[in-house]
């Protein structure tokens, strides 16, 4: 039988004997309370009896009125109704009742005698009896007394009888609850007794065979017999001691196997007891030792790791040290790792390595593993990634990131010179170079010039190349040369042909400079400064050196801030288009007119296109800015068509920066096939500048626009690139003559025949042309002479708002107007 049941049927038969102990000690008691009751009754009815005794005394010697003689009658009546009950069990009370009976009958009868006996003279009482009473009522006082010492005698016979009989219900009632707790507690000894005898046997075994497994015996196992869980207990004791083995048998497997995945690593690995001492090491440890020619057999074992190294010499002996710090902090607890990284160069190549210790903790102890992993090849490959990050491929130079570091240490070895100077300069028409003879050529030619810098500078000049074409110097301070004699110097280099193979090139540069003076900047603030130099050298294109000054920090400033400001303006739509009337110069008749985009800044007003063009083109918003103005040439075109106003041509000066957007034709056409506009009725005004970048794919460009309808008109003609093969080339409808001929065309003979022969040309490539800046009749005249039909010019009028231009179409006004103002003319508006 299980453990659990019998417990649980001992306990609970204990549980049902008490109980039932419990409910016959009650069931006693109250068997004794209630014999304690009777008892109780007995003796207030022996005390009742006494009483009422006494009162048939005192009625016979006195006469008491009817409601005291009631009342004793109503007692007698109680008594012999309480002796009634004890009747069939006692004798005696029978014989109580018969004298309660009598007394009661002689009290009556003495009662019902006439006189009283409180009648008769007070001598006769006293000569009759010493009680003072008649003869007559003492004998019947004497029956009386005679029945109530019977009364008295028959109720204690009783009493004795109903006490003897309620001592031995009482011995009874002991008796038996004393049998229970007897048949209780037997009870109890017997179970326990059972579970000791099922508990002991199997406990006592299995304790034998814990303390053998704990001494070592691995193959002793627990008895098993019967079902209950002791069995379980034994059983599963047993499975443990077969789990443990098995798993000891793997745990030696797993060990053997991790001995030889820490053998078969790459790193040296030694294991350290708390104090330092080495316990054990593995294969790679002995396999460096002997490759090192290390004499100790034992390969360290048994040493002091920590002693070894801080008796260290020589190259290494600060790393040494350091390490034996780190290992005595993990150790003692201080630190979970310590890490380092530290040379360890042979002879004949270097080598680097790095110690990892990490804390161990077994059984209360401390300990660590120590491991030396070797990280020669990643130190070459820093050491190589540095050097790329720092050097120019191409020239061996220092590229930005590696003259800032430099500059930075020779600062910090040196200090602040303020007679040194920073040179920035870059190879004039590299690209043409690189276009004529390769891009070969050009990186030869740039490692030769980085050659030539290198031999003609001081040692203790820094020399790198930051761009493509760009090299940045350090020139030492000397005092018995000037910056500019320094400077002049380093040109000469520039100016020497550079021969490569059979190629002989020359070259030419420009650069920006800045002298350190007394104010030391880092070292980002003096390239920033040369940079903004050689951007001036640029704009400049004739300065070879361009010195740097705080003025440049405003105008770069402005700079940025006018680019701002022309984002905010294309975003929030601030521009305008302003036109010009094309006149023909003999009626007067407006026939096209020029759109010029103006800006209305918030706060500067009305900005003229000479203020930021050149800002829009530096910062690459020309692109966008050309297109707003096409687009609203062409919306305003469509309006002056849908107003049935004559159709005039717009001309809309074009960037040569948006042709280099691949996508100009595609935004040419999407504008003409939103606003439905005859493509013929839009001209796009080039500079000859556009010739700088002459390309296959530009004349592909200009025939395209060509081929779409639109009309191309070459501006500022003789005064840039344009040659007559150009003109051959590409297919101009339009020659604008540039207003420096046009203004000079009266005094000046050569300017005359300059306009007449532009207008030749034109009228062979049958081309018309434009005359700019025609500003008074003689000009006017001179030109009609020469036999140019079309001009504009401020003697016709001034660029106007949209509104005012669409007035002189709506009143087909012929040009110069007069100055009476007409009706309805705008003359506020026209009179700026």
């Amino acid at each position: 039988m299980k453990l659990a049941r019998l417990s649980l049927i001992s306990i609970s038969a204990c549980v049902m004997g008490l109980v039932a102990l419990v409910l016959v000690g009650l069931h006693d008691m109250g068997e004794m309370q209630e014999k304690q009751g009777e008892i109780k009754a007995l003796m207030d009815l022996q005390h009742r009896i006494g009483e009422f005794s006494v009162a048939s005394d005192a009625l016979l010697v006195q006469r008491a009125d009817p409601a005291r003689r009631e009342r004793y009658y109503d007692e007698a009546a109680a008594l012999k109704q309480t002796l009634a009950e004890l009747e069939e069990e006692h004798p005696g009370a029978r014989r109580a009742i018969h004298h309660i009976d009598f007394l009661v009958g002689t009290l009556e009868a003495v009662y019902s005698q006439s006189p009283a006996p409180g009648a008769q003279s007070e001598a006769q009482r006293q000569a009759d009896s010493p009680l003072l009473l008649p003869f007559r009522s003492q004998a019947i006082m004497n029956q009386v007394a005679g029945y109530g010492i019977e009364l008295d005698i028959a109720l204690r016979e009783v009493t004795n009888q109903r006490q003897a009989q309620i001592a031995r219900d009482a011995n009874w009632i002991a008796a038996s609850f004393a049998g229970a707790a007897a048949l209780f507690g037997l009870f109890c000894v017997v179970a326990f007794a059972l579970l000791f005898r099922q508990i002991n046997g199997p406990l006592r075994a299995l304790s034998r065979v814990a303390r053998r497994v704990e001494a070592g015996e691995r193959d002793v196992r627990v008895p098993v017999s019967g079902a209950d869980e002791f069995a379980d207990l034994s059983r599963a004791f047993n499975q443990m001691l077969d789990h443990q083995d098995a798993m000891l048998e793997t745990l030696s497997d797993a060990l053997a196997t991790r001995r030889a995945l820490v053998d078969s690593l790459p790193a040296h690995i030694a294991l350290l007891d708390g104090d330092g001492t080495v316990l054990d090491v593995n294969n790679q440890w002995r396999h460096f030792g002997t490759a090192n020619d290390q004499r100790d057999t034992t390969f360290g074992v048994g040493s002091n790791y920590l002693s070894v190294c801080r008796a260290s010499e020589g190259h290494c002996a600060e790393e040494a040290h350091d390490a034996a710090d780190g290992l005595q902090a993990v150790l003692s607890g201080d630190r979970d790792s310590f890490t380092l990284e530290y040379p360890c160069h042979s002879p004949d190549q270097p080598r680097w390595f790095r110690l990892m210790a990490s804390r161990l903790k077994a059984d209360g102890m401390l300990g660590a593993v120590v491991m030396h992993v070797d990280i020669t090849e990643r130190k070459l490959a820093e050491k190589e990634l540095k050097r790329q990050a720092y050097r120019d491929p191409l020239t061996g130079l220092a590229n930005r990131l590696g003259f800032t570091e430099a500059f930075s240490r020779r600062l910090d070895q040196h200090g602040w010179n303020s007679q040194d100077i920073i040179a920035l300069l870059d190879i004039r028409e590299m690209r043409n170079i690189n276009d004529a003879h390769g891009y070969a050529i050009g990186d030869q030619l740039l490692i030769e010039l980085a050659r030539c810098l290198k031999h003609d500078l001081p040692d203790d000049a820094l020399i790198g190349r930051i761009t493509g074409d760009q090299f940045i110097l350090l020139l030492p301070g000397d005092d018995s040369a000037s910056p500019r004699e320094r400077l002049d110097d380093l040109i000469c280099t520039f100016h020497r042909p550079i021969r490569l193979s059979e190629l002989v090139i020359e070259v030419a540069a420009r650069g920006g400079y800045t002298l350190l003076g007394d104010k030391e900047r880092s070292v980002e603030a003096l390239l920033h400064e040369v940079e903004i130099a050689l951007h001036e050298a640029r704009l400049r294109d004739n300065s070879e050196f361009y010195r740097y000054d705080r003025e440049m920090d405003r105008l770069a400033q402005r700079r940025i801030d006018l680019t701002r400001d022309l984002r905010r303006a294309l975003e929030e739509d601030q521009f305008e288009l302003h036109y010009q009337p094309k006149v023909n110069l003999a009626t007067g008749e407006v026939i096209g007119c020029e759109a010029l985009i103006r800006w209305n800044h918030p706060e500067r007003g009305m900005q003229m296109p000479g203020q930021f063009i050149p800002v829009a083109e530096q910062s690459q918003l020309i692109g966008p800015i050309g297109d707003w103005v096409v687009l609203q040439a062409c919306r305003h075109l469509r309006e002056w068509q849908e107003a049935g106003l004559d159709l005039v041509q717009v001309s809309v000066n074009v960037s040569v920066d948006q042709f280099r957007l691949s996508d100009f034709i595609h935004k040419m056409r999407e504008a003409l096939e939103i606003h439905a506009i005859d493509p013929a009725s839009l001209t796009l005004e080039i500079t000859e500048s556009v010739f700088s970048e002459e390309s296959e794919t530009l004349r592909q460009q200009l025939d395209d626009l060509h081929a779409l309808g639109v009309r191309l008109s070459l501006d500022d003609f003789g005064t840039g690139y344009s040659s007559l093969l150009y003109l051959q080339q590409y297919p101009f409808d339009e020659i604008k003559i540039d207003m420096g001929f046009v203004r000079g065309i009266l005094g000046e003979p050569l300017n005359r025949n300059i306009v007449s022969m532009i207008l030749g040309i034109s009228q062979v490539l049958g081309a018309d042309t434009v005359a700019e800046g025609v500003e008074t009749t003689a000009v006017r005249d001179a030109l009609l002479e020469l036999g140019c039909r079309i001009g504009q010019g401020y003697y016709y009028s001034m660029p106007l708002e949209e509104e005012d231009f669409r007035w002189l179409l709506e009143k087909h006004s012929r040009l110069p107007l007069e100055l009476r103002p007409s009706p309805g003319m705008p003359s506020s508006r026209h009179g700026r």
